[in-house]
């Protein structure tokens, strides 16, 4: 959690990315975000890094939704090609 001096309102820091509201450490949530990029499977993730296969398909479908709205977000805003 953030703090702001001015207006004395907290936050996190992690507001708007695919690890906001997670309960596992940071270390743990970017193992499974990992594997899942090197080609590793869902139960073959959860094996190498101690979670339910659940909990890999909970970060990987955040994480592919959040790649999807920065994906739109710039292409939508990309100059035109001269």
């Amino acid at each position: 959690m953030l703090y702001c001096r001015t207006c004395k309102a907290r936050f996190s820091e992690r507001k708007g990315t695919p690890l906001y509201r997670s309960h596992l450490p940071e270390a743990t949530a970017t193992s499974i975000l990992k594997h899942i990029d090197d080609g590793c499977g869902v139960r073959q993730t959860g094996r190498l890094v101690g979670v339910h296969r659940d909990t890999v398909m909970r970060y990987s479908r955040l994480a592919g939704d959040h790649a999807q709205r920065a994906h739109d977000e710039l292409v939508a805003f990309s100059p035109p090609d001269p």
